[in-house]
């Protein structure tokens, strides 16, 4: 059978970008690059295709009047995928502007083009759902009301998750948006990535959750993650949505929850999880709706988690998720300038694990990088959100800490440096305790160096940790004395 002609129109697209697309478009889809004026008179057209997509560079964009970047948008029923060919800060401002489905980075390959058509595709499928309901209610009169607010309810939803980037506002306005459609008391959800049949797993709860219902949630949660992706969970990390109140006394009782499966073609990567005392009397019509609510937010989800993703991979240490060390280098700059403009205190630490080598020797090496997680998290954790934690190397952590004393810092790191070795570390049912040294630098208000200084600084102070016999703290002053005897 022969497979029907898809139509997909580039606007301005430079030669390269063009003639790489068309290499990489299937052989039923055709690219027809074209000027602003054409394709806005195409898309007017009555007699145009009712689904294709429109490769819109950001450059083309950028050079784009307001007139003709609204006409461009009232076009809904076509998907307008963004092409990054310029600097990061202008593609956030046009992603985060709604006008998009997705963004296509470069280089162009043959795997995000996929992607785009695949996201393409299931946009057209949503405004044929649409369509069809709408022809529904012209035929059933006494089915108007209802499914006007069907209608009504699935623009909302969708209306909204195109308006943010942020996956914990989309599941939150979700959350909101779903009362039209039944009685919710939260929604949550999980999200998985990974290969080779072990997947990490990330939880989206309401955080005024009591501490026992987070455990059982969080368990439950898990456990749709690897049904649905068919994968165990090596891992997993928890955020949290605005507060609900009627969230903070539940538990997951299997009667009043809904879960929704999401995925992009075949391609499943999370799952809502609906709770709601109607769970269970949900009759056919509805089911219907909220599936396709499903399939909505699905599309906005992906693009959420993808593009969070692509800007978390440059700043970024893939394996703590805490800054990397470009990162640092960066925020210490500022730090030290500020710390220079206002003459505030400033400080930084510098720990290493002891003897790590030997827990990759013993353990292996994914019970090192178990290990090199959990300090992260407990960085995370511990530290003050005007603290600035990053993965300085290896088994080396860095943290700026601003305004800070350099006795306030000590307090902090033996604070640090008790609580990693209290902490018992686990990996595939084996136990094992962890220690680190810290060294520290500060500046006074007022004193002038270079980043380079501070750093080399709290270099020696650990190196004079871990010399004296590990598992303590040493500071920058305690160098100047030793110095002056």
């Amino acid at each position: 059978m022969e497979m029907a002609i898809r139509t997909c129109l580039g606007l301005n697209l430079k030669s390269h970008l063009a003639g790489a697309l068309t290499g990489l478009l299937p052989e039923n889809h055709v690219l027809h690059n074209r000027s602003t004026g054409f394709v806005l008179k195409f898309l007017e057209s009555t007699d145009r295709p009712q689904s294709g997509i429109l490769f819109v560079p950001a450059s083309s964009w950028r050079a784009l009047s307001p007139e003709d970047r609204e006409a461009l948008q009232s076009h809904q029923s076509w998907p307008f995928l963004l092409i990054a060919d310029v600097c990061e800060g202008e593609v956030l401002e046009y992603m985060a502007s709604g006008a998009f489905l997705g963004l296509v980075t470069l280089p162009l390959d043959e795997a995000k083009i996929t992607r785009a058509l695949t996201q393409a595709e299931e946009v057209s499928v949503m405004y044929q759902d649409i369509f069809m309901m709408a022809r529904e209610i012209s035929l059933e009169r006494e089915l108007l009301a209802r499914k006007n607010e069907q209608l009504t309810f699935l623009n909302q939803l969708l209306t909204k998750a195109s308006q943010t980037l942020d996956p914990a506002v989309i599941l939150s306005s979700a959350a909101d948006d779903l009362n039209l459609l039944l009685q919710v008391s939260a929604v949550m959800a999980v999200f998985w990535n990974g290969r080779q049949g072990q997947i990490e797993a990330e939880l989206f709860l309401p955080d005024n959750l009591a501490s026992e219902r987070q455990d059982q949630w969080i368990t439950h949660l898990l456990s749709v993650a690897k049904r649905l992706g068919r994968s165990e969970v090596s891992g997993y990390q928890v955020s949290f949505l605005a507060p609900r109140k009627e969230a903070q006394y539940m538990s997951p009782e299997l009667e009043q929850i809904l879960t929704q499966p999401l995925s992009v073609g075949d391609d499943p990567f999370g799952a809502l999880v609906i709770c709601s005392t109607e769970a269970s009397t949900l009759g056919q019509d509805r089911l219907r709706v909220l599936g396709s609510a499903a399939n909505h937010l699905a599309l906005a989800m992906r693009n959420s988690l993808e593009f969070r993703k692509t800007k978390a991979q440059s700043d970024h240490d893939g394996l703590t998720r805490i800054a990397n060390r470009q990162h640092f280098d960066m925020r210490l700059r500022e730090e030290m300038k500020r710390h220079q403009r206002h003459q505030d205190e400033l400080s930084l630490l510098m720990l290493d694990l002891d003897y790590f080598k030997s827990i990759n020797d013993t353990y292996g090496h994914q019970a090192g990088d178990q290990v090199l997680r959990e300090v992260g998290r407990i960085l995370q954790k511990t530290l003050r959100e005007s603290d600035f934690p990053a993965r300085y190397g290896g088994e080396e952590f860095v943290i700026i800490l601003p305004q800070t004393r350099e006795d306030q810092a000590w307090m902090l790191a033996e604070r640090l440096r008790a609580i990693i070795s209290q902490s018992i570390f686990q990996f595939q049912q084996k136990m094992f305790r962890v220690t680190v040294s810290i060294g520290i630098a500060g500046l006074k208000p007022g004193a002038l160096a270079p980043p380079e200084e501070l750093i080399h600084i709290a270099d020696q102070a650990l190196y004079r940790a871990k010399t004296s016999g590990r598992n303590m703290v040493c500071s920058s002053s305690i160098l100047d004395a030793a110095s002056m005897q």
